[in-house]
């Protein structure tokens, strides 16, 4: 185990990049597809229920997506 603080800037050989970005975009993907997917239940079926959890999926993964960007910008403040 390392002890003290990590060295060098973040991105450089001495402290990767961390995976924030790459999640910020899957987050993103998973946002759009829920909410056609949303959309397609309530115009395509009568099934409410599919419509709703579609929905209420789709609130969660705009949570997800702030949560991320927030996270992203706090990692990475001056940009």
């Amino acid at each position: 185990m390392r002890v003290g603080r990590l060295r060098g800037t973040l991105g450089s050989s001495d402290r990767p990049a961390s995976a924030l970005g790459f999640r910020r975009v899957l987050a993103v993907f998973g946002a759009l597809v829920l909410l056609i997917g949303a959309i397609a239940a309530f115009a395509l079926t009568d099934q409410m229920w599919l419509g709703i959890l579609l929905g209420a999926g789709f609130v969660a993964a705009c949570v997800n997506v702030y949560w991320v960007s927030r996270r992203l910008q706090h990692e990475r403040p001056n940009r």
